[in-house]
């Protein structure tokens, strides 16, 4: 979704999209950490942090992480995490993934889980993740499957179809990181050697229609903005019409829902 690479939907979701995100980010986050090796002292990038959930799994192994996003509510959330917690050896850097404000060769590893995807210009991303890791480091990048790969996804597609019916849902764009083709391609034609595929899977569990909608609500980006342009009467109608198509639609509660991604790696030759 273009809507995706513009800033002010992710300022409007940022609160919501921690708490009602964070576990299924968690797990992805755990998942792409386990085909990395991090090493206490370790200068990682988390490029498109959002409220930091990476980055505070990276810290918590002992890393140096800069942080960096687009959105300053985003970063708020993080920086509110780091004073309320022990989280240390994290910088916070309101950027662009496309013009990152680093040096070159600054970094050992860098990381772009479910960011880079949503980037403009995803090309200038790479390069900058390139330009900015030291010979022989890492980089990591994630995207979402296709939505049939992904019930959860796939459901609030649909739901939200239900709510503003020029959602159309599209089930592949094969000219996305959503296709594994496209992402190990783009990684190579960046610069990167070595680049392998990793296909990363989680099932989340919802103990209700209720519970399942409000995630939906809190936590899609997309549904936030749409909610803001309506009048509440108008949402209210909206939200009951949601929860009885969730209710058809979700199979059993509680009800197990799965998420599919994609994690390219790729490493920047030696000098």
């Amino acid at each position: 979704m273009k809507i995706l690479s513009k800033v002010d939907p992710w300022n409007a979701v940022a609160e919501g999209y921690a708490s009602a995100a964070g576990d299924l980010f968690r797990a992805h986050g755990r998942a792409a950490l386990s085909h990395a090796r991090i090493s206490p002292g370790v200068h990682v990038a988390d490029i498109a942090c959002g409220p930091g959930t990476l980055t505070t799994l990276l810290a918590e192994r002992g890393a140096t992480v800069a942080a960096v996003d687009f959105s300053h509510e985003m970063l708020a959330i993080l920086e509110r995490h780091i004073l309320e917690t022990s989280v240390s050896g994290v910088s916070v850097h309101h950027a662009d993934g496309q013009d990152l404000p680093f040096p070159k060769n600054a970094f050992d590893m860098s990381f772009s889980l479910f960011g880079l995807m949503f980037f403009p210009e995803r090309a200038q991303g790479y390069a900058e993740m390139f330009r900015t890791l030291r010979p022989g480091g890492r980089a990591y990048v994630s995207s979402w499957s296709r939505l049939s790969d992904s019930p959860l996804f796939m459901l609030m597609a649909e739901t939200l179809q239900r709510i503003d019916p020029a959602c159309a849902v599209s089930d592949y764009d094969i000219t996305s990181l959503e296709n594994p083709d496209v992402l190990a391609s783009e990684m190579l034609t960046a610069g990167f050697h070595d680049v392998t595929i990793s296909r990363l899977e989680h099932v989340s569990v919802f103990r209700s229609a209720e519970a399942l909608w409000d995630s939906f609500v809190t936590g899609s980006a997309p549904i936030t903005v749409i909610k803001s342009r309506m009048p509440e009467e108008v949402w209210r109608a909206k939200s009951e019409e949601a929860l009885r198509f969730i209710r058809t639609h979700s199979g059993p509660f509680p009800a197990r829902l799965g998420t599919v991604a994609w994690l390219g790696s790729g490493r920047k030759p030696d000098d």
